[in-house]
C-alpha cells in the first residue's frame, strides 16, 4: 500500500491530491504544511514517495529537496515536485537537484496520477494499484488507455475515457459534477457542465444496449451501476 507524503500548504491542493489518489485504491496520504518540519516528518513516516511544493510561506521547497537527498534516512524516497514556476530552468535545477519529475500546477488529476505511478514503478519493485479498473462487464486500462465492455472494444476521445474511468473506479458511488469537472480537467480550469453532459450522453451511444450502467443521479451527477 504505497503511503504519500503531501508538503504542501494550500488545503485546496491537498485536497484535490487527496480525490486524485482516490481514483486508484492502495494509496494512503499524510499531509504537513510547513516545510521546516518535512525532514523529520519523511524520516519518521518513511513514505513511498513525496510530493512537494516549491513555493511555500515557510521556506523553499528545494532548500527541502536538497536536505531529503542529502539525509541517508530519505535519499532514496523518490520527489516529486508541485510548482507554478514552468520555466526550464526550474524544471533543470529541480532535477539537478534530485527531483524525480516535475508538476507544473495546474495539473489534471488523470496526468498527476500517471506520473505517481510511473515514478513509483520506477522507484522499486511491487505493483502499482489502480492502473485499471473492472466492474460489471466494464475494463479499462489508464496505463494502455484501452476499454472494453463485455470483451468487445471501446472507442473513446481522451475526456469521454478519463470521464469514464473516473465513474468506473467509483463503481456504485455518485459522483458529483463538480468533481467529475475538475478530475477530468486541470485544476481551476473552467469546463461547461453542458460539456460534461455532452460526454455522458455520448458515451450511452458507445455503451449501447449497456447504456443503463451510466445513471443520472437527480441534482447531484452520475454513477455507474456497480
Amino acid at each position: 500500500m504505497p503511503r504519500v507524503l503531501i508538503i504542501e500548504d494550500d488545503p485546496k491542493i491537498v485536497e484535490a491530491i487527496d480525490k486524485t489518489l482516490s481514483m486508484a485504491s492502495g494509496f494512503t496520504t499524510r499531509w504537513i504544511s510547513d516545510p521546516a518540519k518535512a525532514l523529520g516528518e519523511a524520516v519518521g513516516s518513511k513514505p513511498d514517495l513525496i510530493l512537494l511544493d516549491v513555493r511555500m510561506p515557510g521556506g523553499d521547497g528545494r532548500v527541502v529537496l536538497k536536505s531529503l537527498k542529502t539525509n541517508a534516512a530519505t535519499s532514496s524516497i523518490p520527489v516529486i515536485m508541485l510548482t507554478g514556476m514552468s520555466s526550464e530552468g526550474d524544471k533543470v535545477l529541480a532535477l539537478n537537484l534530485g527531483a524525480d519529475d516535475y508538476v507544473v500546477k495546474p495539473f489534471g488529476a488523470m496526468e498527476l496520477l500517471a506520473r505517481v505511478q510511473a515514478v513509483l514503478r520506477r522507484a522499486g519493485p511491487g505493483p502499482v494499484p489502480g492502473r485499471a479498473a473492472e466492474a460489471a462487464g466494464l475494463r479499462m486500462d489508464m496505463e494502455s488507455r484501452l476499454a472494453e465492455i463485455d470483451g468487445k472494444p471501446l472507442k473513446l476521445q481522451a475526456r469521454e475515457f478519463e470521464v469514464l474511468f473516473l465513474l468506473l473506479s467509483h463503481a456504485g458511488k455518485a459522483l458529483s459534477r463538480q468533481f467529475l469537472i475538475e478530475n477530468t480537467s486541470s485544476y481551476g480550469g473552467a469546463v461547461e457542465t453542458r460539456s460534461l453532459d455532452t460526454h455522458i450522453k455520448n458515451l450511452r451511444k458507445k455503451l449501447g444496449k449497456r447504456e443503463g450502467l451510466l445513471q443520472t443521479v437527480p441534482k447531484v451527477g452520475y454513477r455507474l451501476a456497480p
